[in-house]
């Protein structure tokens, strides 16, 4: 056969037509699809705030470098920083989703004797990606509480990792406590998703915790404790549950709570603007038997941030939160419990009761009575009212989870 220059010609142009259209159709298929994938797989990351409410915290930003004692608020909080608190202290970690206003995704309490490890806080760049606002965190010891909201209309998954389990978490409230040989996850309110090593799932709802152990055969799901308190997470009208009061007020106005959304939670909010001393609050009438519980805990978180007087006021009972319980002991006598909130430091001549607690302003504080069955002067046989009020002159405080939590 003999060469022909003209079909060799024909042939290398047929190629070259061939490519050049493969190569068409692929950017016009790939480019796209491409753009596409960008926009919907982009990250920006999101602001983080550490705030330190007790003791003295220490970090060590991308787990390298000195660590640090944390003495005040700091937004330096890179991926990979690792936060301790020794048995005396305590820190807040409030994530925010990037934005005009940047809103909360998660809040984590860290409480004494805990590390915790931020691996990730990212948010899609782009409002058209389907992707949630993702926070990831590794706690290998120790005890957090986080909350999970949503933002823009977007979603929030936080992924928590501990020794013995990986928990996701949807939006709600949600508690762990890892020890040496075992991790606990409570869900207060929401969902979650627990995974052992060794492959065991779990979903989680409310009112339920899952208890993982090293080996297999090693996650079980337990009833978490029984929340005596009715509707203190608000999610629902102030009537359900609450009843409004107001008492002792000198001069009008008597002061207000409302339920509203405050960065990304609902909360009550206690607000007067006034001369004379008022107090205005709200009642739950629990008439609870407690005498089949080991074990009872009050839990909530408090913000002050604003008020007239110097810490207590000058007789030491006019905070601008208190929470007050009415119980009936074993013995048949009515007992009142008392424990209040402050933030500006009281005047030198004034009074402070030994309940009285002064906390960082303008932040969210948590706060967890030790086991009440202990705590009150004698054993409890039955919890009749819950108090949550405001008093002095000027204020404005707000309350939120207000948990009541007995075990048998």
């Amino acid at each position: 056969m003999t060469y022909d220059p003209t079909r060799a010609r024909e042939r290398l142009a047929w190629l070259v037509l061939l490519l050049s259209f493969a190569t068409c159709v692929g950017l016009a298929v790939g480019f796209p699809l491409g753009v596409r994938q960008f926009v919907h797989a982009a990250r920006i990351k999101q602001d983080v705030l550490l705030e330190p409410q007790q003791g003295t915290p220490r970090l060590q930003r991308r787990g390298q470098g000195p660590v640090v004692a944390l003495v005040g608020p700091t937004w330096d909080v890179p991926p990979g920083t690792v936060v301790t608190t020794d048995e005396s202290a305590r820190s807040l970690l409030t994530i925010y989703a990037p934005g005009a206003e940047p809103v909360p995704v998660a809040t984590v309490q860290i409480y004494g004797g805990t590390s915790v490890i931020l691996v990730a806080a990212r948010s899609p760049r782009f409002g058209s990606s389907p992707l949630p606002h993702e926070v990831i965190l590794e706690v290998p010891r120790g005890r957090v509480r986080v909350a999970v909201t949503p933002a823009y209309g977007r979603p929030t998954r936080v992924e928590l990792r501990t020794p013995h389990m990986t928990a996701v978490l949807d939006q709600g409230s949600f508690e762990a406590r890892v020890r040496e040989a075992e991790s606990e996850l409570a869900v207060r309110n929401g969902t979650a998703q627990a995974t052992t090593p060794g492959g065991e799932e779990a979903n989680l709802i409310s009112s339920q915790r899952a208890l993982a152990r090293s080996g297999p055969e090693s996650l079980t799901i337990l009833p978490a404790e029984r929340n005596l308190v009715v509707n203190g997470d608000f999610t629902a009208p102030l009537s359900e549950g609450w009843e409004v009061y107001h008492k002792d007020v000198q001069q009008e106005p008597p002061g207000t709570v409302t339920v509203e959304t405050f960065g990304g939670r609902r909360v009550a909010r206690f607000r007067r603007v006034g001369q004379g001393h008022a107090e205005v609050g709200i009642r739950q009438q629990v008439n609870y038997d407690v005498r089949d519980f080991s074990s009872l805990v009050l839990h909530l978180n408090v913000m002050v941030l604003e008020q007239s007087l110097p810490g207590c006021g000058s007789l030491g009972s006019e905070c601008p939160i208190l929470v007050r319980i009415d119980y009936k002991d074993i013995e048949g006598t009515d007992r009142t419990w008392y424990h209040g909130f402050y933030s500006v430091d009281k005047a030198p001549q004034d009074l402070l009761n030994p309940w009285d607690e002064q906390i960082p302003p303008r932040t969210w504080y948590s706060f967890e009575a030790g086991n009440l069955v202990e705590e009150f002067e004698m054993p409890p046989a039955r919890i009749k009212t819950i108090w949550i009020y405001a008093s002095g002159w000027s204020f404005d405080a707000m309350v939120t989870e207000v948990e009541l939590l007995a075990q048998e």
